[in-house]
């Protein structure tokens, strides 16, 4: 056994018994081998299906602008609910576990919808928010997404080209606004979209706006199509 190993072997059954591994959600002590999330948080979050009506309202907005091709969602984002205390661990806590494991029941859900990926782009941070951070979340969920469905992930594809506020406050219009020409493409990328499908991928979507505008980006680079996908959607 590696040291690595011995350490978890016998520091992580220690940690658990002192401090004994709870959801994140629900606060309730999780049997062993659970996750970070117990079952019954999972399970009550609502699902997204294709003739929901938060589905086809965000769908429409994103597609009647010609530059997103399709959408693909998991879940109903509602305030204070599961799915509200998991994001929140993820952004402001760093529980990284939780965005890969939302990104696999995202990747799951592409594949059951006939969602074909061939490059998966995380909406990018700035910088500067990226090193307060210390991570991208959605770049997590992304790598989720790949472990499932087999695409490639490229977190530097397309970057913020400048800071931008927090869209949590501003209407639909602000967030437009706000979003303008706020990324561009990185043309040295290992990686190009030229004649591929490439699936933009956010934690949550509202408006829409974030991935308008990435999507405007990454257009001029000539993907055959482009995906809107997310954790959650939101009114």
């Amino acid at each position: 056994m590696t040291t690595g190993g011995l350490y978890r072997a016998i520091v992580y059954p220690l940690l658990d018994f002192v401090f004994p591994p709870v959801c994140i959600s629900c606060k309730r002590l999780l049997p062993g081998g659970s996750k970070r999330v117990c079952t019954e948080c999972w399970d009550s979050i609502e699902r997204i299906t294709r003739d929901h009506p938060l589905y086809l309202e965000t769908k429409e907005k994103l597609v009647a602008a010609g530059i997103v091709d399709d959408l693909v969602s998991q879940f109903v984002f509602q305030k204070e609910g599961a799915f509200q205390h998991i994001a929140h661990s993820l952004k402001y806590d760093g529980v990284e576990s939780v965005g890969r494991e939302l990104g696999k029941r995202l990747g799951r859900t592409m594949l059951d919808w006939g969602i074909r990926a061939d490059i998966l782009v995380p909406i990018p941070l700035h910088k500067a928010k990226q090193r307060e951070r210390g991570f991208n979340q959605a770049a997590l969920i992304a790598s989720g997404v790949a472990s499932v469905t087999g695409a490639v992930s490229c977190p530097n594809l397309v970057s913020r080209s400048r800071y931008t506020q927090t869209q949590t406050q501003l209407d639909s219009e602000q967030r437009r606004k706000n979003m303008e020409n706020a990324f561009q493409l990185n043309r040295s990328c290992a990686v190009q979209p030229r004649n591929k499908v490439c699936v933009l991928i956010d934690d949550v979507i509202t408006t829409g706006a974030t991935i308008h505008s990435c999507a405007l980006a990454l257009k001029s680079a000539g993907p055959s199509r482009i995906v809107a996908a997310s954790a959650a959607l939101a009114q």
